[in-house]
């Protein structure tokens, strides 16, 4: 399965709510990644159709609105719907980041 999608994630500890700037601010950088994040895929090689950006509130108290906001016990269902499982590797062979 292949989904041409890239997607980005922001971990908050989630164990309480932002105050409403703070909220705004968490907004408009993960909408703002994910406008620019299919761009950043493409210019990189990558045959990107789709992107996404979401925030993991760790412990469940989320600040932002879905579909933007995940929480942990969320994540597992996240991950396993949306990783086919295969890193994917950058055509001239880079290692994916935290690789050496």
């Amino acid at each position: 399965m292949q989904t041409r999608a890239l997607r980005a994630y922001e971990v908050k500890r989630g164990f309480g709510l932002h105050d409403s700037g703070k909220r705004r601010s968490m907004l408009r950088d993960t909408l703002s990644v994910q406008v620019l994040l299919k761009n950043y895929g493409k210019e990189r090689g990558l045959d990107v159709q789709e992107a996404f950006s979401h925030i993991i509130f760790y412990c469940g108290q989320c600040s932002i609105p879905k579909p933007f906001a995940l929480t942990g016990a969320e994540l597992d269902e996240h991950v396993n719907r949306h990783w086919n499982g295969t890193p994917y590797r950058h055509p001239k062979g880079t290692p994916l980041i935290g690789e050496s």
